[in-house]
């Protein structure tokens, strides 16, 4: 059987990982089986966007070769897409039936099955991760055979947070809402102070809040920016658009979370309301919104925690904001994915983007800050593995793994990550 083109390794999107395995790009799903069955080692890959070596394998799959149009279903709002489908493509199929995602991550460049497979989020505390939006998958077991899940497959909470050890994800069902517009403010110069006081308050303050910082200069800085989008229907609740935000200052410019960098590849800001596509994301669909150049690590603790965290995170910044670019603090709401960094926990999440290079000790020194609040990793980012034990950190995980045992039995979907932060 031909298996379409097959090219050695490339980098991913950071560029601090180089795959060691062969990627194949077959031409239909059942060339794809054919690969998975005959491999000892695979793994599906996306949009490269993992900071880590997770996706990597001796051979690993590149579906976008394979042509699968969206399927879109009024009756059922829902929308059927291939899994390296990016949330932009996604959009794009929905604008013409007036439909839309409930969120979005801050890049719409990522793909599907992988934002769904690592607990990948956006912002907003009555907005789950990602992966809640999922409503179906279709995947490609170790054995080659192709199965179809949903919410009433048992265990169903199990297989979309999965990490990539159950299969090969070929099609992805998202729920979807009807359109809506965003209108997005930034607001500079907040005091520390008041952040740490009024954490909880400020990230409940619209449909999509984040808090942007370098944490530079004294105890008592400023955070950078503070980004608030909120739905223009009003049905979101959300404070109403003014000049002042805790005393900090609309913004008159438009801005990068970066401090410095050009505005140009970001979403419209000064209250310029567009689609829910065109504002939920920081960076524009149409544009790269950096070069990659940048190493990336995200944790997650209890909301509850959250101003607690912030603070500790303040009291060791003169450690790490030499290595650090920004900081994003958003927050997530609760859900029953077994293996989601907010796994019935309402989270508030501390996103850190590094300068490329070395940053073992920065992020050491992050988890350290974070231990006594028992933080969850983004699965797809970087962190220290030896700082984490994830069989305490999840009720669920002897029921994960044993699920990826069943359907799995011979580990071809396991790696050298799984085996690093799983274990065997």
């Amino acid at each position: 059987m031909t298996r379409g083109l097959s090219t050695p390794s490339e980098i991913n999107w950071a560029g601090n990982h180089r795959y060691a395995g062969m990627i194949h790009r077959p031409r239909t799903v059942d060339e794809a089986a054919s690969i998975v069955r005959e491999s000892p080692s695979v793994r599906g890959i996306g949009s490269r966007h993992s900071f880590t070596d997770i996706a990597d394998a001796v051979d690993l799959i590149d579906l976008s070769s394979i042509g699968r149009p969206p399927e879109f279903n009024a009756d059922a709002r829902s929308i059927a897409v291939s899994g390296t489908a990016s949330y932009a493509d996604v959009a794009r199929s929905l604008r013409p039936h007036g439909a839309a995602l409930r969120n979005l991550a801050s890049l719409p460049h990522i793909s599907v099955a992988g934002a769904i497979s690592t607990g990948t989020h956006g912002s907003g505390a009555a907005h789950g991760n990602l992966a809640t939006s999922v409503a179906g998958l279709e995947f490609i077991t170790s054995s080659g055979e192709i199965i179809s899940i949903d919410r009433q497959t048992p265990d169903f909470e199990g297989m979309v947070v999965a990490l990539g050890a159950l299969g090969v994800i070929t099609t992805v069902t998202l729920d979807v809402d009807f359109d809506y517009e965003i209108a997005q403010h930034v607001y500079n110069d907040l005091p520390l102070d008041l952040v740490v006081d009024q954490l909880g308050m400020i990230l409940n303050a619209a449909y999509s809040v984040s808090i942007f910082t370098t944490f530079a200069g004294s105890v008592s800085g400023q955070v950078g920016q503070v980004w608030i989008k909120r739905r223009t229907d009003g049905s979101d609740q959300s404070m109403s658009p003014r000049s002042t935000f805790l005393d900090a200052p609309a913004a008159t410019i438009q801005h990068h979370p970066v401090p410095g960098l050009d505005a140009s590849s970001c979403t419209r800001q000064l209250g310029e309301p567009g689609l829910w596509s065109e504002r939920l994301p920081h960076f524009r669909m149409g544009f790269t919104p950096s070069s990659g150049n940048e190493i990336q690590s995200e944790f997650f603790v209890d909301a509850e925690d959250g101003d607690a965290a912030f603070d500790a995170l303040r009291s060791v910044s003169a450690d790490f904001s030499g290595r650090l670019m920004v900081a994003e603090i958003r927050a997530i709401a609760a859900d029953e994915m077994w293996m989601s960094p907010h796994y019935q926990r309402a989270s508030v999440g501390f996103h850190f983007t590094w300068l490329a290079g070395n940053n073992d000790d920065v992020v050491q020194t992050v988890q350290r800050a974070l231990e006594p609040f028992a933080p969850r990793p983004h699965w797809g980012k970087f962190f220290d593995a030896r700082f984490f034990d994830p069989s305490t950190a999840y009720e669920m995980f002897d029921d994960f793994v044993e699920m990826t045992i069943r359907l799995d039995p011979h580990g071809v979907f396991q790696n050298s990550w799984w085996r690093r932060v799983i274990g065997s």
